[in-house]
């Protein structure tokens, strides 16, 4: 858990000194209520696990993360982004499935393997597929957590029973990688927009001003025209009997 809480703890410092409070008022939260989650997330990090029968469960992991799906979720929903948020999160746990199935349990290796790849491509997907970020951030608590128990249970299944855990094997690491992933994508997108918006505007006033100095030109060429012709005009009425 320990990459997950020195990207929280990053993060917090900056909200607490207000450095990321105009970012955060953006998605629409307010810097003191991501200020809460984060030290949620932290402080359930190093809580210990919670055990019921065959069930185990981490609060950093998945009692906490469940609260913020929830939370963010909602506010995704009073954006009217609710269909695209759940969506995204599908396509989040068939992510999280896959890469748990692709590197197992065995190892460290292969834990820090499974939250990388989690991390990073589940937060692109979620940010493409959710179409902001609150429901991104939303897509990636929600679907790291079905995924993880989708995956758990499938091999626990193949292996016979054994202790069911939810929230573990790098799963808190995966979801605070995968939420920063999907903001970062999400303003990379929205930074590729404007610059792509800039420079259509740019093109379009060079076009107006060329197009504006063409007539000016030809409006000059009509005047210089007509003035000939009135010369000449004056020149033959002198030719023929002018005063």
């Amino acid at each position: 858990m320990t990459t997950g809480i020195i990207i929280l703890g990053i993060t917090a410092v900056l909200l607490f000194f207000g450095a990321a409070e105009r970012y955060f008022d953006r998605l629409g939260m307010t810097s003191w209520l991501t200020f809460l989650i984060v030290l949620a997330l932290i402080i359930g990090a190093v809580m210990p696990e919670i055990h019921v029968s065959a069930l185990v469960m981490t609060v950093g992991g998945f009692v906490v993360p469940l609260v913020t799906f929830i939370l963010l979720l909602a506010i995704a929903g009073k954006e009217g982004n609710i269909l695209r948020s759940v969506f995204s999160l599908t396509v989040v746990a068939a992510i999280t499935v896959t890469f748990r199935m692709i590197t197992g349990l065995e190892s460290t290796g292969a834990t820090v393997a499974f939250f990388l790849l989690t991390g990073f491509v589940g937060g692109a997907a979620a940010a493409g597929a959710a179409g902001d970020r609150i429901g991104g951030a939303a897509a990636v608590f929600g679907g790291c957590i079905v995924g993880d128990a989708i995956s758990m249970a499938v091999i626990r299944a193949s292996e016979g029973g054994g202790i069911f855990t939810v929230g573990g094997y790098g799963i808190f690491n995966a979801m605070i990688i995968g939420v920063a992933a999907s903001l970062l994508a999400a303003e990379l997108v929205e930074a590729v927009r404007r610059a792509a918006e800039n420079r259509r505007i740019g093109s379009e006033k060079l076009t107006a001003e060329a197009a504006e100095d063409v007539n000016i030109e030809k409006s000059d060429n009509a005047e210089s025209e007509e003035k000939r012709d009135e010369d000449g005009k004056d020149g033959a009425d002198d030719l023929y009997g002018g005063d």
